[in-house]
């Protein structure tokens, strides 16, 4: 089964995922991949390979929680933000967050604004002698980050420029198509995620689709929408029942399973361990119809309760 067909179309908070990636966190828990820096992209914006992640839990402010804060080799600390579209209150959090880092840390961090938005970056980063940097994603090359080992660098260069996407996709999933393959699976569904802040979805799908991965249903914690699982199980029940209800029954089936593997792929992303807590009433329902309504509720409700409401109605 191809991993494409793994990938329910979700739309989680665009800078929190583009996060986890500079993280190295794993879409979904996989105890085998590490925490890790993607080092060239840490260069390119410090001239380090290196650095330590810090606390991010600040006290007595506002504003409690910043994206990522890093410590440098040298001592210096870095205070990333990722934003996805353009906040007109970003230069007052980014002037809040200052105080709180040096009265925890004694030093003023660098701090850094990476946008990593598809719309013109716009948005004010300095008032009377305090500033922030802003950077483009668009204006690094995606050569420079193409040229590490490192998965977290490799998916971000689906976000930089490119002279020629077609090729920088396909020396993306080249690179990735090297890693053992349950990191492959992970970092080639990031991929898929981050290539939708640029609208090349499709264009990226249509690629995955040829890579000649395979994923044992048995061993996976996310596959398939359903299609193919469902004609393989349509075929076998076909050769006792026969062909076309076997294949209908199959699919049918296949459909639903594929269809919880993606809402509880997307509760998870979306809420966490409170939104997990819905699978019991989601496993439940029967009907396919349900299940995709269901689906697209997740990436338009504003609230888990909203979320109950669908099962109360369709009692």
């Amino acid at each position: 089964m191809s991993l494409n067909q793994t990938f329910n179309r979700l739309e989680p908070n665009a800078e929190k995922f583009a996060c986890s990636v500079l993280k190295g966190e794993r879409v979904r828990e996989n105890p085998d991949l590490p925490d890790d820096i993607p080092v060239k992209f840490l260069k390119i914006l410090t001239g380090f390979e290196d650095g330590k992640f810090l606390d991010i839990q600040l006290p007595n402010i506002q504003l409690n929680e910043m994206d990522l804060l890093i410590e440098l080799p040298d001592g210096r600390l870095l205070h990333l933000e990722i934003q996805s579209t353009n906040d007109e209150s970003m230069l007052r959090r980014m002037y809040l967050y200052s105080a709180p880092v040096f009265n925890q840390f004694g030093k003023l961090p660098r701090q850094v604004l990476l946008y990593v938005g598809d719309k013109p970056l716009d948005m004010e980063n300095e008032i009377g002698s305090y500033s922030y940097e802003l950077v483009d994603i668009r204006d690094i090359n995606c050569s420079e980050l193409l040229q590490s080992d490192k998965p977290e660098d490799i998916v971000l260069a689906i976000l930089c420029h490119s002279d020629d996407m077609d090729v920088t996709i396909a020396r993306i999933l080249e690179k990735l198509s090297t890693l053992p393959l349950k990191t492959r699976r992970d970092y080639i569904l990031k991929l898929l995620y981050l290539s939708d802040l640029r609208k090349l979805y499709n264009k990226v799908n249509e690629e995955v689709i040829k890579m000649p991965i395979t994923i044992d249903v048995k061993d996976s914690q996310i596959y398939q929408q359903g299609l193919l699982e469902g004609q393989q199980k349509g075929l076998f029940e076909g050769q006792q029942r026969g062909l076309l209800e076997g294949q209908q029954r199959g699919l049918l089936e296949g459909k639903r399973q594929g269809l919880l593997e993606g809402i509880e792929l997307g509760l998870e992303i979306k809420y966490g361990s409170a939104g997990l807590e819905l699978m019991g009433m989601v496993r439940t329902v029967d009907s396919v119809d349900k299940l995709e309504g269901f689906k697209n509720l997740i990436r338009k409700a504003a609230s888990l309760d909203e979320l109950k409401g669908f099962f109360a109605k369709s009692r």
